[in-house]
């Protein structure tokens, strides 16, 4: 059966367990959860792997819950950047939003040849930087619901999302 949109697939699989509509989504939103898993973790393939699947199993007993005030997509990202952050914390890996904290990144990023490297340079920012970039600049989401991701003021979003793109222009330079 085909599943014209995320509505109908969600209520097909709460509604009858149906196989086809969780596979229907679980194609329709893997590839870019793990876009965003694997910018998140600096390219980390293995740690992006684990953070999808464990954000899949989140979010499907909590299917029912979701209110459709966003897209499922988004809903299912804060699930991929919640549980990233629980691995960054099981590591001992936290993530820093002091900007003080953060070290110079001028000339940290080697461009090969004479060609612009843009994900290792957006790979070299630093963790915080890096986040608020990849959530605003590449999937959309607002200042206020990254700060409500990461329990940061939507301020700090917007300050971080600043000095990312600057670093990441020096890095480019």
């Amino acid at each position: 059966m085909s599943y014209p949109d995320d509505r109908a697939a969600v209520t097909a699989f709460l509604d009858h367990r149906d196989e086809a509509a969780f596979d229907v989504l679980y194609h329709r939103h893997t590839p870019r959860l793990w876009g965003l898993a694997l910018r998140l973790t600096g390219g980390d393939e293995a740690e992006a792997a684990e953070v999808v699947q464990e954000a899949w199993l989140r979010a499907v007993p909590r299917l029912a819950e979701f209110r459709w005030e966003s897209t499922l997509g988004t809903w299912l990202g804060a699930f991929v950047v919640n549980r990233w952050r629980t691995h960054r914390r099981r590591q001992g890996r936290e993530v820093a939003w002091d900007p003080e904290a953060v070290a110079s990144l001028a000339g940290s990023v080697e461009t090969p040849g004479s060609g612009l490297d843009v994900r290792r340079a957006l790979d070299a920012l630093p963790t915080g930087y890096r986040t608020v970039l990849v959530l605003f600049g590449i999937y959309g989401y607002s200042h206020d619901e990254i700060a409500a991701l990461l329990g940061i003021a939507p301020g700090t979003s917007k300050s971080q999302l600043s000095r990312a793109r600057a670093a990441l222009r020096r890095s480019l330079a």
